[in-house]
């Protein structure tokens, strides 16, 4: 019989712990009583039923749950206590509705949008809860169809091919004679790959009614270890261990077995599936975060407005109520009441606490919803230039919240594996007996020797007839048999045997050759098979207890040998290895293993044997630095007395229901020892196609990298240098306490305590002598330089204050960092310490070792890749390619940043504007709370008159072409140094609604406020007309500064920002008109209005004075100051208006800032801190060519300092000082070096890639073409 091990913790580590309450210690098991009533028989376990509930609300909680998720937001809370005073007519200056009905609006959109959604996941919950599967009735004997739902712990049921498993079952019986059946899981973890499970043997002929009445399990209380499970079946006096492999999850599924029998062992929430469904982390954008200072803000001059207004209100009906005869002192209301002071300053602060909430724009929150829902499923997830076609896989938004945060990516944290490179392994070398076998060149060494200047030679038009996926080997004195004939031909045949045997690769499909297909948990190790199978040994088959190779006998015939399966000691994380002990056809014991050559080296037996250890361990590491990945092939024979022994210890660690995986690792060290070494296999990983040219367009865009790999160091450097990561003339720092000659002395003494010591002295003192020596010029800029570290170093970097903050610095000032050997936990911790400084992290892999960091990072970015979809599904972005994450940021991330930065600045200013004339008026009005404009005109100001013309912004805006974001990466900066809603912008857009304020207020009451008539009729201005006026006035002056912002003119910015203007006149005319016992002093208002010369000329005058300061400043800024996208959207104009190009442009110098830079300044400012916040930056000149020149390539470093391009390298010329009032001379000039960099590149007008197939120029300016 087989025996395995229970295979290691999952990626959570989460492990079932011994629970206390009050001092009292609980059981960590459940029993559970399987077959008849077992609902009443286990009701001592208080499980939980089958029900599912993935919803957020019930129709109890919707209510108080949902107004709690409007009422996190600060601004919300504000609205509804305005609208609640607002009910007071004593303080409340408007009426009523016009304060409640926005709020309701905004509130009920937000609302109806979570019950939507929530309606969707109980749509889902009920038809998963409804599904059906047989059960046990063993009163009748019967299999009887029972909703899931309804099903319990300890109930026997059968499950069909094809079948999901409504729980967690333990598996009793199968239709397969060997007890077997195949599952797939890629609903749980998202790979297609059939996993084996099996049933235990006493328990096979088990048909569901012959269970025995007394069985029960015991296994682990209700934990979320996918891939752990401790149990023991009992009836009699029979007692059978149980371990993960004969546990089949809910949320899996049968497949190529007819069906099996099982008992429910977890139901419902209990399930390990539904106890890992948590919620992922809140994230939230620097955006937004910063925009809660904003509001923050406008509640404080609210509350200034509100205090001055009171104390105004008080001191003056003090001082001056009593000589208010008119006002009928005797009568007068409380509000007013000059012997009431301090309760007329309370009534007169409630009011203006009403009256000056529209300084708070209401509809902001939603407007924000709208635009980034709009980003994500119209223009992420329908972008073709990010939709993969080989496996059909479109880029995926699986949150809105995080666009803007794409555009201000500090550092990119990658994984290596499947990231990087395709994780699609071929079998390329290997080292048989000290020999090296296998020939040709890996893509990493082409990118190495490309980038030095070497040519080698191609081997594309090389014919390999023993070529098939997984296999890229070729060698003739191995190949087609000839190994027979190798002096060494029993060792070679022991290393093939090895990877035939030492396996949990299923067979599927005809057992032929060239029919076969074998499902592997990895696709390394299915290629190990192949490989075995390509030198003879083929794996045909697997039953319950062994395994059949077919091989050649000693004439060179095949023949089937089987290999009886004694034990199977599993890979996992820790082990780094994995074992199989079987029996030959002869009767020997043998134990077969492979493992990481590390691993590998420290069980090597110490006697004199002659297997070339030393030869293959050089091979090891010639093969890691062609980027291969190596692993180590072992064999001993045991002595059945020695494994009879050990066998007994096995036994009883596998039953034990305490702490069994430790008790079994411990065990198979006790065997895993005095190996005798035979070779080393080498598989190669290809890089994914455009990730060099990625990673170099990421660096130039100042976006450090930092990648995090299990992989030797070796292996990581090189994939790195074919990467870009690492060029020629990179600095490298290598950081590890190995090679430290104390170190190795303590460690082969035993002493761990103190080497353990010594190496975190090591580690700190290279790192604190890396960081003082990247930052001795004080410059701040990113060195060509990496820093490079493996996992052991990395456990003494992580330690402490001083050795984090001086591997912080170190790694901030390099261009690159390659944490090699790295734990998903260590993963997770560098992310964690890069987030510290407060710059923006974004982490990217494909595989669950990944998941960790990709919760981590501020942005997490699964990819679709072979390792299953857990990265995936803890992602906030989900892409096929790591190529795409180029297009993701520099485009869309850029974008949505600079969008959403414009369109919140906008939203405040309009307000500051809209919100400061009512308080002028008040003050004039002795604070006495009458308004200047009609209430609804002021309810409807955010919701309908200036809420639309943001969308134009938020949505279709941009400013250089999606081309040009690419091809100028250096512009992706003004994203991390927050230039699009800095302090300094916030400041400017707020005094620009402050000026302007004054100027309406001003300028209406100037000439509507002096009693003058400009009417036929010979009346003068009312206080509703001068108040429409001014609201006129508003709405147009809105609009234009809104329109002056715009880059990127379609018919839909017309539609909006102009439809919402005439709509303002449209209403006023057509609601001036309504039954006046409704609209009061707004009876024909519009037409009153329309009379006045004075109201045209306001119209005309306002705007021109409100916004002329503002053009001024922008004009002279884009005149001598600038920008870079002005530059070159000025070019791209040029160009497609054919203007001639007139000799070559070079770009004025710019002082840019690194990205980057941003994170290093925070630990500058802060030396002695870990957790800093991102500053200002220091000036950093950057430098790009804009003819195509490569500055990262192999000749552009002659010094240290890496060049990290904006827009252009500058020589000045003698005619480049620009006249006044020609902005479009910097096009004609810059036109050259446009259509230069163009041509020959992808941006080109012939180019079938030109332009992005589905994007904001599909959606907007297409639509605008056709309108």
């Amino acid at each position: 019989m087989v025996e395995e091990s229970s295979g290691g913790s999952d990626a959570s580590g989460t492990r079932p712990r011994r629970r206390s309450i009050l001092g009292a210690t609980l059981p960590d098991t459940r029993k559970v009583a399987v077959g008849a009533d077992p609902k009443t028989r286990n009701k001592d376990e208080k499980a939980k039923d089958n029900v599912v509930h993935t919803t957020k609300y019930n129709a109890v909680t919707f209510f108080p749950k949902s107004m709690y998720e409007q009422y996190r937001r600060l601004a919300n809370v504000y609205f509804t206590v305005v609208a609640g005073l607002s009910l007071n007519p004593d303080i409340s200056p408007v009426n009523p509705f016009t304060t409640i009905s926005p709020l309701c609006l905004v509130l009920g959109i937000s609302i109806a949008k979570e019950a939507i959604e929530d309606a969707k996941r109980r749509a889902a919950d009920a038809e998963l809860n409804s599904r059906k599967v047989l059960r046990m009735n063993f009163s009748s004997q019967q299999w009887e169809p029972t909703a899931w739902k309804d099903i319990v712990i300890g109930d026997v049921v059968k499950v069909r091919n094809d079948e999901y498993f409504p729980a967690d079952i333990l598996v009793m019986s199968t239709t397969n004679d060997d007890g077997v059946c195949y599952v797939e899981t890629m609903n749980l973890d998202g790979e297609t790959n059939l996993k084996v499970k099996k049933a235990m043997e006493q328990t096979w002929n088990f048909s569901g009614a012959d269970v025995p009445p007394d069985m029960t399990v015991e296994c682990d209380l209700p934990n979320n270890s996918l891939y752990t499970f401790t149990g023991k079946l009992s009836w009699g006096n029979l007692v059978l261990p149980a371990g993960p492999s004969a546990l089949l999850l809910r949320g899996s599924s049968l497949r190529n077995t007819k069906h099996i029998v099982g008992a429910v062992v977890y139901a419902g929430h209990d399930t390990k599936v539904m106890m890992n469904a948590m919620d992922a982390p809140s994230k939230r954008s620097k955006l937004e975060r910063s925009m809660d200072n904003v509001i923050f803000f406008m509640f404080l001059l609210l509350f200034v407005m509100c205090l001055s207004g009171a104390l105004c209100t008080a001191l003056w009906t003090r001082s001056e109520g009593d000589d208010m005869w008119y006002m009928a002192p005797k009568f007068i209301p409380p509000e007013f009441d000059p012997a009431s002071m301090y309760e007329v300053g309370i009534y007169s602060f409630l009011t203006s606490f009403i009256l000056y909430g529209y300084l708070i724009p209401i509809s902001l929150y939603v407007s924000m919803e709208i635009v980034k829902v709009f980003q994500s499923m119209v223009f992420i997830n329908q972008d073709r230039q990010m939709y993969h076609d080989e496996t059909d896989t479109p880029a995926l938004a699986r949150t809105s919240n995080l666009n803007e945060e794409l555009g201000q990516v500090d550092t990119v944290l990658s994984d290596k594996t499947g990231t990087l490179t395709r994780n699609v392994m071929e079998f390329f070398k290997c080292t048989i007996a000290g020999e090296s076998f296998g020939s040709g060149i890996t893509e990493v060494e082409r990118a190495v020797a490309r980038r030095r200047g070497q040519e080698l030679p191609d081997e594309s038009n090389v014919h390999n007839p023993f070529r098939e996926f997984g296999f890229n080997f070729f060698d003739g004195r191995l190949m087609d048999g000839m190994w027979m004939r190798h002096p060494q031909s029993k060792i070679i045949g022991d290393f093939f045997r090895v990877l035939a045997v030492c396996h949990t690769v299923i067979c599927d499909g005809e057992p032929t050759r060239s029919k076969i297909k074998y499902e592997a948990e990895s696709p390394d190790e299915s290629a190990l098979v192949i490989a075995a199978k390509q030198m003879g040994f083929f794996f045909k088959r697997r039953g319950p207890t062994s395994v059949v190779v077919e091989e050649f006998d000693a004439n060179g015939n095949n023949v089937d040998v089987e290999y009886e399966i004694l034990n199977i000691l599993e890979f996992n994380s820790t082990r780094k290895r994995m074992s199989v002990i079987c029996r030959n056809h002869d009767g020997r014991i043998r134990l077969f293993c492979k493992g990481a050559d590390s691993i590998i080296k420290d069980r090597l037996t110490a006697q004199d044997v002659n297997d070339n250890r030393k030869a293959t361990f050089a091979y090891c590491e010639e093969f890691a630095l062609a980027g291969l990945r190596t692993l180590c092939l072992a064999h001993r024979e045991l002595d059945p007395t020695e494994y009879d022994a050990w066998q007994e210890t096995f036994a009883e660690a596998r039953t034990s229901m305490h702490d069994r995986e430790q008790k079994l690792m411990d065990v198979a060290e006790d065997i895993e020892k005095e190996l005798i070494l035979l070779g080393a296999t080498a598989i190669e990983d290809k890089l994914q196609e455009g990730v060099p040219q990625c990673i170099e367009t990421l660096g130039k865009a100042g976006v450090g990298l930092w990648v995090l790999t299990g992989d030797k160091v070796e292996t990581a450097v090189n994939i790195g240098m074919a990467c870009s990561l690492i060029l020629n003339d990179t600095k490298q720092y290598s950081i590890t306490p190995e090679l430290d000659p104390e170190v190795m002395r303590l460690e082969a003494e035993g002493d761990m305590g103190a080497a353990k010591a010594k190496a975190l002295e090591v580690v700190t003192t290279n790192l604190k002598a890396a960081s003082q020596e990247l930052m001795s010029d004080n410059s701040g800029t990113t060195k060509n330089c990496a820093i490079i570290i493996d996992g052991k170093a990395l456990v003494h970097a992580l330690a402490t204050d001083e050795s984090r903050n001086s591997f912080l610095r170190a790694g901030l000032a390099c261009r690159a960092v390659l944490c090699c050997r790295v734990s998903p936990l260590q993963k997770a911790l560098v992310t964690q310490l890069v987030r510290s400084t407060g710059s923006t992290a974004l982490a990217i892999g494909d595989g669950a070792n990944d998941v960790g960091m990709i919760q981590a990072a501020d942005i997490g970015v699964g990819i679709s890749g072979q390792e299953g979809m857990q990265a995936v599904m803890a992602s906030d972005f989900a892409i096929a390619q790591f190529r795409y994450l180029e297009r993701l940021l520099l485009v869309h991330g850029r974008w949505s940043y600079k969008r959403l930065g414009r369109m919140v600045c906008y939203f405040f200013y309009k307000n500051i504007l809209f919100g400061l004339i009512l308080y002028y008026y008040n003050a004039s009005a002795f604070f006495s709370g009458k308004t200047v404009y009609n209430e609804w005109f002021m309810s409807l100001f955010n919701v309908f008159f200036t809420s639309f013309p943001v969308f134009a912004v938020g949505i279709f805006d941009k400013d250089v072409t999606a081309a040009s974001g690419i091809e100028f990466p250096g512009l992706y900066g003004q994203g991390p140094r927050n230039e699009y809603f800095g302090v300094k912008l916030r400041a400017y857009w707020i005094l620009n609604g402050v000026y302007q304020s004054v100027v309406t207020y001003f300028l209406v009451f100037a000439v509507m406020g002096q009693g003058i008539s400009d009417r036929a009729d010979g009346h003068s201005a009312e206080l509703a007309v001068a108040g429409m006026t001014a609201y006129t006035c508003i709405v147009l002056t809105v609009s234009l500064q809104l329109a002056s912002i715009i880059e990127t003119w379609t018919w839909i910015h017309h539609y909006l920002i102009w439809g919402s203007v005439i709509f303002w006149f449209y209403f006023i005319a057509i609601y001036s008109i309504q039954n006046p016992d409704y609209i009061g002093e707004a009876v024909h208002l519009f037409a009153i209005a329309a009379n006045s010369p004075n109201f045209w000329l306001l119209l005309v005058l306002i705007p021109i004075a409100c916004l002329l300061p503002d053009f001024l400043i922008r004009a002279v800024r884009r005149h001598l100051y600038p920008a870079d996208h002005q530059i070159i959207a000025e070019a791209e104009l040029a160009k497609l208006s054919g203007k001639g190009v007139v000799g070559s442009l070079t770009f004025a110098e710019k002082g840019q800032v690194g990205q980057r830079r941003m994170s290093q300044v925070a630990l500058e400012s802060n030396p002695d801190r870990l957790y800093g916040k991102s500053g200002a930056a220091a000036n950093l000149a950057r430098k790009i060519s804009v003819d195509g020149d490569d500055p990262n390539s192999s000749t552009a470093h002659d010094l240290n300092v890496l060049p990290s391009p904006v827009v252009g390298q500058v020589q000045e010329a003698p005619d480049r000082h620009r006249k006044p009032w020609r902005p479009m001379a910097i096009a004609v000039e810059a036109a050259q070096s446009i259509s230069r960099s163009w041509s020959g590149s992808r941006i080109t007008k012939d180019s079938p890639k030109s332009s992005p197939r589905v994007s904001e120029q599909d959606v907007g300016v297409e639509m605008a073409s056709k309108g």
